[in-house]
């Protein structure tokens, strides 16, 4: 595990396990002051991530973790948190609309995970993981403005809806620190799906939000810190707009399925990412679709979008 200080209270916790396919492997933040501290989501909970962080921990002889706060439900923020629930004693807190997704996890609803075509020991992983989500108890709930007390440090709860319905950021402001989640992403752009489990205009709101809090640094839930906070947050949004108007010109040339869509934004995609990116299109049909922008029709086995 690589132990990366942002500030004397704040470090990030990073492992990278051997079967994660992803660029950038999840961040686990350690909040802490005086003997008190906080864990910002919890990784995964296979036994190298989890061990690596409670073996940090116990080399911080006094340091009490109060709180374990899951930025969203996807489980590769939360499915390590019971365990680590179990070894510090710690209440686990999310946001009260990422409860029902950690019990949907215990179904078979499809959720928005993709596990790609020959990579058989990740779709093992994947249903591990979802069982050990679903295993999460929280504690409390933390909603838009609340706080948590972390020694003398105040942990104040943002909703930043989009990425997923109940995402939350977390602003140190003592230290001008937002932890972002999956939000914004230290390098590149955030996926998004289409209702229910997340909402593009929702998205562009709460990225607007995020430009008038004042941070001074963000802390992502993938990837390196963001300094840079409102050039940062206009890009994102920025290349959603760009995105939109993308899918708004092909829609006029014709080009009126995501099948097509899809070829014709991502022309060379690796496979294994296919899936999400065709969820990214859906979210804008469905945006300009609440609009009334668009249409959508059935044909068949096939959805057909077209300019209203």
């Amino acid at each position: 595990m690589e132990v990366r200080e942002v500030t004397p209270r704040i470090r990030a916790l990073v492992t990278r396990p051997p079967f994660y396919i992803g660029p950038l492997p999840p961040n686990v933040y350690l909040v802490a002051d005086g003997d008190e501290g906080a864990l910002i989501d919890s990784g995964f909970s296979d036994d190298d991530s989890v061990e690596s962080r409670l073996e940090y921990l116990k080399g911080l002889p006094g340091l009490r973790i109060r709180y374990i706060v899951l930025t969203h439900h996807h489980f590769d923020h939360s499915s390590g948190a019971y365990r680590l629930q179990e070894a510090t004693g710690a209440e686990v807190v999310l946001h009260p609309q990422e409860e029902q997704f950690l019990r949907d996890w215990r179904s078979e609803a499809p959720q928005d995970v993709d596990v790609p075509e020959g990579q058989e020991e990740w779709a093992r992983r994947v249903e591990q993981f979802r069982r050990d989500a679903a295993r999460v108890s929280a504690a409390r709930y933390l909603s838009d403005g609340e706080t948590l007390q972390v020694g003398g440090l105040t942990i104040q709860a943002v909703h930043t809806p989009g990425h997923t319905m109940g995402s939350l950021c977390l602003y140190l402001r003592e230290e001008g620190a937002l932890f972002t989640g999956d939000t914004v992403l230290g390098l590149g752009t955030v996926a998004v799906s289409p209702p229910p489990y997340g909402d593009m205009a929702l998205y562009l709101a709460s990225l607007e939000r995020l430009k008038g809090l004042g941070a001074a640094v963000m802390l992502p839930g993938h990837g390196p810190p963001v300094q840079d906070v409102n050039r940062k947050l206009q890009e994102l949004i920025d290349h959603r707009h760009e995105r939109e108007a993308q899918v708004l010109q092909l829609l006029g040339q014709g080009r009126n399925t995501v099948r097509q869509l899809l070829g014709y934004i991502y022309p060379e995609l690796d496979r294994r990412i296919v899936p999400m990116a065709r969820r990214q299109i859906l979210a804008h049909l469905h945006k300009l679709q609440a609009e009334g922008r668009v249409r959508r029709s059935q044909e068949g086995d096939e959805e057909r979008w077209t300019l209203a």
